[in-house]
């Protein structure tokens, strides 16, 4: 996969010329993580409403299928799976379904560059923020160049067609509830997301622990700890043995849901406290209040964009932390985040609950 961006070079002159008039095959890419994918929803819905005659195929990392299995706003869902020879069948699927318009909406370079050109589509339309992007003479649109949500960033590659319809919703299949999950009854159930995919957007352990204390003062709280990945593992073996005395007030969903059951999960809780991550996505996209733990990442671009009162976001100036390389960030943004902050807005989220619930 080394070679990619060597072999881009040359495929440049491969790229046939815009041609917005061709506009029929449309193939939507969102295939790298949950809450970008999800991030990507609305503009696919948009696409539909918008171009109902048009036939859309989505490209969706094979991890997240299940959340689009019969997905009524496309016509067709293609498998992402990394590997050179999967780019290659890639390609050879693409090239039979002749597609002539390719919205990148969330994608890894350099294969999407790769797969695009060879796709044979004349309009390439890619979202990113990086103005000297080395194959940007490609890409149909330019660079975004003022900050606002990702949703509309994405949007506004579709406005380019004049859509008659916008939707900002983010959405996935509709499925029914499973039995197997289920968390005791008469309880307020709050969801902890402790994990994220970099460290320096994880809001320390130690202060999860400490939250968890303080709303076991109120014995009306049942809490659920989400995570998949082997360092949130890690993370949650030492919040639990910090609780092992209360271990009936907590049930431990780390690495022990898959993504269906982890959408029929946070439908069943009551308020997620969570770090920028796709289950903070998945919970916007299914109406559950949320308490949003921001600080290296900017709120107004990934936070919510749906059900503002449902939501509460703590944002706080840790851009610091980004001039440094990704691998040496450490924890310091999102330590500015307060124990004592983030529990008195997780009461007001239950104050909330409960008068709606009157």
């Amino acid at each position: 996969m080394k070679i990619l961006p060597f072999i881009n070079k040359l495929l440049i002159h491969l790229k046939k010329p815009h041609d917005i008039t061709k506009f029929n095959n449309l193939l939507v890419v969102s295939n790298t993580g949950l809450g970008d994918t999800l991030l990507s929803t609305p503009a696919i819905k948009s696409l539909r409403k918008s171009f109902p005659e048009q036939k859309i195929i989505f490209l969706v990392n094979k991890k997240m299928s299940t959340l689009f299995d019969k997905y009524q706003y496309v016509d067709k869902i293609i498998l992402y799976s990394n590997g050179f020879l999967n780019l290659i069948r890639l390609v050879y699927k693409l090239r039979k379904l002749r597609i002539d318009t390719i919205f990148l909406f969330h994608s890894n370079g350099p294969q999407d560059v790769f797969f695009s050109i060879l796709s044979g589509a004349p309009n390439i339309l890619k979202m990113t923020h990086n103005k000297n992007h080395e194959f940007k003479s490609i890409f149909y649109n330019q660079p975004v160049d003022k900050i606002k949500h990702d949703i509309e960033c994405k949007l506004d590659l579709i406005r380019i067609f004049k859509p008659t319809h916008i939707d900002t919703r983010m959405s996935f299949s509709n499925k029914n509830p499973t039995e197997e999950i289920v968390f005791p009854k008469n309880k307020k159930i709050i969801g902890l997301q402790i994990g994220a995919q970099d460290l320096y957007k994880i809001w320390p352990i130690k202060n999860f622990i400490n939250l968890s204390n303080k709303l076991f003062q109120n014995n009306d709280i049942h809490i659920v700890i989400f995570g998949h990945t082997s360092y949130e593992q890690k993370i949650v073996k030492t919040y639990m043995k910090e609780f092992q005395n209360v271990s009936d007030k907590i049930t431990n969903l780390c690495a022990k849901t898959t993504l269906e059951e982890l959408c029929d999960a946070i439908k069943k809780i009551d308020i997620l406290i969570s770090n920028d991550t796709g289950t903070m996505h998945l919970a916007f996209a299914s109406k559950i209040p949320t308490v949003c733990l921001f600080s290296p990442t900017d709120s107004k671009i990934f936070g919510p964009y749906q059900d503002l009162d449902k939501h509460i976001v703590i944002q706080k100036d840790g851009n610091f932390i980004n001039n440094k390389p990704k691998k040496q960030r450490n924890q310091d943004a999102m330590k500015l985040i307060t124990v004592e902050e983030v529990y008195e807005n997780t009461l007001i989220q239950l104050t909330r609950i409960n008068k709606c619930a009157k």
